[in-house]
């Protein structure tokens, strides 16, 4: 019975980090970063104030967690289209799903974009705080552009950093244009496709799933572990 009761505080204790986790996000979307208090997330929660800090020790925490765990619920979303289809790993299609997650989650956007009206002073707490992740994301991308090249998918007539930066500067530069129309995305994929990609050959992408899954379920469990030390567990 203790064993049970010890399981129904812990669910009931996600439970109640959830519904602070989503207030904070609804907020950070409708007010911005700088409006907010920790009092009016506990009212949007329907918990009391003190209870918010036995999660989170500090407004910034709870923040960080909220925009790491957009990041996260983006990477496991790409593991899932790579189950789905291996063409899903291509450097066209991979902007396609993040240009298309980032205008559905605004969390994403004003993070990709640097919107200081929504995150306000946490563009420079993530610059500080997540110093070593912000670096091992760039290492990710960096070996993700790696496999490709050295399995004839991307072109190798510059360098991977070259490359990545061209990349992010083409996939910001077509978030931050408004308004966003259907047919962007697809735009976006093509313009990918002809400035990085040489080959689609189904059996190169096969070949290649099992590394690109290796590398994105490597960014999952670093993301899990960037929430938890941001959250009072």
């Amino acid at each position: 019975m203790a064993r049970l009761s010890a399981r129904s505080v812990d669910a009931e204790r996600d439970l109640r980090a959830d519904r602070i986790l989503n207030a904070a996000r609804e907020l950070l979307v409708s007010w911005g970063y700088g409006r907010i208090t920790i009092g009016e997330v506990a009212r949007r929660a329907g918990v009391g104030k003190g209870t918010v800090y036995l999660h989170f020790s500090t407004k910034e925490q709870l923040f960080m967690t909220v925009m790491t765990a957009s990041h996260l619920r983006m990477v496991e979303l790409l593991l899932r289209d790579l189950d789905e289809d291996p063409a899903a790993l291509l450097l066209s299609r991979m902007a396609r799903s993040a240009y298309t997650r980032a205008q559905e989650d605004p969390v994403v956007r004003a993070t990709f974009i640097g919107d200081t009206d929504t995150l306000g002073s946490l563009t420079r707490v993530e610059s500080t705080t997540l110093g070593d992740l912000a670096e091992e994301r760039e290492r990710a991308l960096d070996e993700y552009f790696e496999l490709l090249r050295e399995h004839g998918v991307l072109r190798a007539d510059s360098s991977v950093q070259d490359q990545r930066h061209a990349f992010v500067a083409i996939l910001i530069g077509f978030l931050t244009v408004e308004p966003a129309i259907k047919s962007t995305a697809d735009m976006l994929a093509q313009v990918v496709r002809l400035a990085f990609e040489v080959s689609d050959d189904p059996e190169r992408l096969n070949t290649l799933v099992p590394h690109i899954r290796g590398v994105l379920e490597r960014m999952v469990d670093r993301l899990h572990d960037e929430i938890r030390s941001h959250m009072n567990i």
